[in-house]
């Protein structure tokens, strides 16, 4: 009878938008080297004898292979299957883990053809370096007549291919189609996943977000993405504001550079005006400070003169009486020249 997984995880926003709720996702579980870990297998029936099950392990880029769990069960015994704390779940046990027990573990009931059902991830170890980045891919041109639009998310740097990547759309959780990982020049690994997201959620801004998952308990990369208009839509209104704002800016500085020029235009012409009236106020002063002196110096004149005039009337042997001696001596003279 074939088990039940559902291929999406539904979060709520409060779990969609914490970093906290990654480590508890239950795609990929992380493990140092030598602890102990125990993978569930969740059944919708009940789990009756554990016998009956069996367990695949698949390596990055491997087919599943079966796990002897026969002739590990016991005290020394690495791998162990055994029922859970629920009636429908089975578990497997292991042991002292090491790197090379990293990979995907599915549960089967062998006596029938159900499909294999996956356990878990297991990521045993840090596959991370310093040079270890998540990239995430987009169409560079939306197509009219595209239903879907993929997604590539790229991490590169990495030490070892045993990393798990997952998804994150607003708060749906999925695994995407992941390659095994190229060794690339400089000994690192490259991995790539893809998922198609619907172009409804695409274009309505639905957050998409790359998660990765290095090995290490709670070491998780993460990468998000938004459709170019919601994005910058949600920048705010900044980002748009900011040219306008630039405009205003410089239309009001060269109002006040043309309003200080017409400022001082004003300011000289005035000046001028103003140096123009003194001077005509000087001249006129001047001209009426010269008819005042040229009045007086007339009357000055005139009262000299009329002084003189009186002074030599009144005074004897004045003009008068010496014109009349003259008059008398001219008489004399001619009579004594007629005598001769």
């Amino acid at each position: 009878m074939r088990g039940y997984r559902p291929a999406w995880i539904q979060l709520n926003r409060e779990q969609a938008d914490s970093e906290s709720a990654l480590s508890h996702i239950p795609f990929a579980m992380t493990a140092e080297v030598g602890q102990i870990v125990e993978l569930t297998c969740h059944y919708i029936y009940e789990v009756e004898v554990v016998s009956r099950y069996g367990w695949y392990k698949q390596g990055v880029g491997e087919a599943p292979k079966a796990i002897d769990i026969s002739s590990s069960n016991g005290a020394g015994g690495k791998f162990i299957s055994k029922k859970g704390n629920s009636k429908n779940i089975l578990i497997l046990e292991i042991r002292n883990v090491q790197a090379n027990d990293s990979g995907s573990y599915y549960c089967v009931q062998k006596a029938s053809y159900a499909p294999l059902q996956k356990a878990a991830t297991l990521l045993v170890g840090d596959s991370s370096t310093n040079k270890t980045a998540v990239l995430i891919f987009v169409p560079q041109e939306e197509g009219n007549s595209r239903e879907t639009v993929p997604l590539v998310c790229l991490v590169s740097g990495l030490s070892s291919n045993r990393i798990a990547i997952f998804w994150n759309i607003s708060g749906l959780v999925t695994e995407g189609s992941c390659d095994p990982g190229t060794l690339e020049e400089d000994e690192t690994y490259s991995i790539t996943s893809q998922i198609m997201v619907s172009m409804d959620m695409w274009r309505n801004g639905d957050l998409c977000t790359c998660i990765v998952q290095l090995g290490s308990p709670n070491k998780n990369s993460t990468k998000s993405v938004l459709f170019p208009k919601a994005a910058e839509t949600r920048t705010g209104w900044c980002s748009r504001a900011l040219p306008a704002f630039i405009t205003v800016l410089v239309v009001l500085v060269l109002l006040l550079i043309l309003l200080s020029i017409w400022i001082c235009k004003g300011g000289r012409a005035g000046k001028w005006d103003n140096e123009s009236q003194n001077e005509n106020f000087s001249l006129r002063e001047t001209k009426q400070r010269q008819g005042r002196n040229e009045r007086q110096t007339g009357n000055h004149r005139q009262v000299q003169t009329q002084k003189l005039h009186d002074g030599a009337l009144r005074s004897q042997g004045g003009p008068l009486y010496a014109s009349l001696d003259l008059a008398a001596l001219e008489k004399r003279s001619k009579k004594k020249a007629g005598r001769r």
